[in-house]
């Protein structure tokens, strides 16, 4: 009868139900950011949110809103924090070379040197690399830009180079993408140029602090070659640099 009893009551009121553990806090964060686009943003914030947290992007006022447990919205915001700097900006030295053979010198007299000084001490490295004996510069151009901007400029007044300056974490090098050198004409009256074509399309990375040396192609005449040495020296960012455009 008891047993009976006992059957009875647990039908009645059921068994012991575990207790619920209470849902994370929903936190709401919005981030307003300095350099970066937040359409950018989203591939960096996205990995440290849960399954559950949402990121809405805000290109107008460049917002970033991230919804998610109060843990993952901390963490969105030191990887923010770490990502959303200023462009470091770089000092970068171009210089174009025309290199050639000189006819062989006869009896008793001296071949052609290389002229050091023009050259800024890569006489000796570019008779390691290549089998001419005569270089020229031709032109060389000083670039003052940061990370994320494209560079554009006439090289030697018959040459034009355009290449994007690439971010990156490795400060031993700097990233020229989508790096363009080509050869240019007159057209339809003096001072109007169009280009001509791509003498070389390639990406670069160039390390910092030293001569990078790059052979483009043959030069006008096809009787020398063409050669660009690039040095690039990285700067402190300073408080007034903004987001390049």
């Amino acid at each position: 009868m008891l047993r009976a009893s006992l059957l009875a009551l647990a039908l009645l009121f059921g068994a012991p139900r575990p207790a619920v553990v209470p849902a994370a806090e929903v936190v709401v964060r919005v981030f307003a950011l300095k350099y970066h686009a937040p359409e950018d943003a989203v591939a960096v914030v996205r990995p440290v949110l849960t399954e559950e947290g949402s990121v809405i992007v805000q290109p107008k006022g460049n917002v970033l809103t991230v919804r998610d447990s109060a843990a993952a919205v901390e963490r969105a915001a030191r990887t923010i924090a770490a990502w959303d700097v200023a462009p470091r900006s770089i000092d970068l030295r171009i210089t174009l070379i025309r290199a050639a053979v000189e006819p062989r010198p006869g009896p008793g007299i001296a071949p052609v040197p290389v002229a050091e000084g023009d050259l800024e001490g890569i006489g000796d490295r570019l008779r390691q690399l290549f089998r001419f004996t005569s270089y020229t510069r031709l032109d060389t151009l000083l670039v003052q830009g940061a990370e994320g901007q494209t560079v554009t400029s006439i090289l030697g007044r018959d040459y034009r180079i355009e290449f994007h300056i690439e971010g990156s974490d490795d400060l031993r090098q700097v990233r020229l993408k989508g790096l363009t050198f080509e050869r240019l004409r007159q057209v339809a009256g003096p001072g109007i140029a169009v280009p001509r074509g791509d003498i070389i399309r390639t990406t670069l990375n160039v390390p910092v602090g030293q001569p990078f040396i790059l052979a483009v192609g043959r030069d006008e005449a096809a009787t020398g070659a063409l050669v660009l040495v690039f040095r690039g020296t990285w700067q402190i960012p300073g408080p007034g640099i903004a987001r390049p455009n």
